[in-house]
């Protein structure tokens, strides 16, 4: 009983501690276009939702 327990603790402090999930990125995260641009150009997790027109510019309205 005590390995369970202690099983899901580890699990639930392993999800606490993770970050975000990280698809989940979006323009108003960034402080300029070009720090958007830099990230989407990197092809981090979540860049293409940076680019909704698909003209292979981030977050236009950051301009």
């Amino acid at each position: 009983m005590k390995k369970i327990i202690s099983y899901s603790v580890s699990i639930a402090i392993l999800i606490a501690a993770s970050p975000a999930y990280a698809g989940g990125v979006v323009c108003a995260d960034f402080g300029s276009q070009a720090e958007a641009q830099a990230y989407f150009d990197a092809k981090k997790a979540g860049y293409k939702r940076l680019d909704r027109d698909k003209d292979g510019v981030a977050c236009e309205a950051l301009r």
